[in-house]
């Protein structure tokens, strides 16, 4: 996602009616994304690489889907874990 910083949005009466298809293409591009990379594993980040991702906590009983609130502490954790593999690099 990136500042619309040229054009301008619609008005909400018209974006309304567009709703549906917005939604079905960005399930689909979801969907498109997620199966190219849900078997990556130990990706290494670089200087330039963005990255967005949402942590979703799941209710499989319930069919909910819900925004996990816990980003900042995982992060921290998978930044000591990249630390500690760059010292152990380092020898």
């Amino acid at each position: 996602m990136g500042l619309l910083s040229l054009g301008t949005p619609l008005p909400w009466d018209q974006a309304r009616l567009l709703a549906r298809e917005v939604r079905k293409h960005g399930i689909e591009q979801f969907l498109h994304i997620w199966r190219n990379v849900k078997d990556r594993q130990k990706d290494r980040l670089l200087w330039g690489d963005e990255i967005e991702y949402m942590l979703i906590s799941l209710d499989h009983k319930a069919r909910r889907a819900r925004l996990s609130q816990r980003g900042h502490e995982l992060l921290n954790q998978l930044q000591a874990e990249e630390n500690e593999r760059l010292v152990q690099a380092a020898g």
